[in-house]
């Protein structure tokens, strides 16, 4: 029997807490006049199973939230927990929690399936179900009969599903993505974006992805706004895809539809 990817019920979690719940978080760049503040003040929480689309144009903090989410950066005020992941070490932060980037990042030298058991291997996966997992993460994708090509044979879509894969194969319990379809033209991006979603639905995991483009932003369930680092709160019977807003004083939540 072929080893699976491990899926949220694989483990003993809290599975009605946050997966991450971010206290008046702010991170600041920089000191004195020259200081950039990228988030202010921000509360919010992301349960389990959520699919949330974080909303901004660019530079309104929506890559640093991300960031500061999966504890590739720290803030310069609040906190960042994640106790619905028991309060997991940085280690355990790299194994519960997918990163998807805006470029694909693959490395040359390697083959499809080796750049997607590659972080598995460096988890300490035997080789052979690194392998195995790679390969099914692959085929979930639609990409098994890509596994022994290289990346410069790839198209800019394909590359970008082997970099999902790539996240997927190791189980997260969530899923950020930043701007995953930055770089992608429209049809193309929308394929990524339904690709990662299906999939992360069949792991169980949640989804945190950050958009400029409101048609990306619509196929998620929850949307948040960001604008000058601040979570905002769209002004009431505002339709249409540019929103505006103020500061909210609430918390965020993705269980909260709008």
């Amino acid at each position: 029997m072929h080893p699976q990817i491990p899926s949220v019920g694989d483990g003993m979690h809290r599975m009605d807490a946050a997966l991450v719940r971010c206290d008046d978080v702010a991170r600041t760049y920089g000191s004195g006049p020259g200081a950039v503040v990228a988030v202010h003040g921000l509360d919010c929480d992301v349960p389990p199973g959520a699919r949330i689309a974080v909303v901004g144009p660019s530079g309104s903090g929506k890559s640093t939230l991300l960031h500061l989410m999966a504890g590739l950066d720290r803030p310069t005020a609040g906190t960042v927990s994640h106790p619905g992941l028991d309060g997991a070490d940085a280690g355990a932060l790299a194994r519960h929690i997918g990163v998807v980037f805006q470029g694909p990042s693959l490395l040359p030298p390697l083959t499809v399936a080796e750049n997607v058991a590659l972080p598995l291997r460096i988890d300490g996966v035997p080789d052979t179900e690194a392998d195995e997992r790679a390969q099914v993460a692959l085929a979930r994708l639609g990409l098994a009969d890509l596994v022994r090509r290289l990346p410069d044979e790839l198209s800019a879509g394909q590359a970008q599903r082997v970099a999902v894969a790539r996240v997927l194969a190791r189980g997260p319990r969530l899923v950020l993505a930043d701007e995953p379809t930055g770089q992608l033209d429209r049809s193309t991006g929308r394929q990524v974006l339904a690709v990662l979603l299906g999939a992360a639905r069949e792991l169980g995991a949640a989804v945190v992805v950050t958009t400029h483009d409101p048609r990306i932003a619509g196929e998620l369930d929850v949307r948040w706004y960001m604008a000058d680092g601040r979570l905002i709160r769209p002004e009431a019977g505002d339709g249409g895809d540019d929103r505006t807003g103020h500061p909210t004083d609430q918390r965020a939540s993705g269980g909260e539809k709008t």
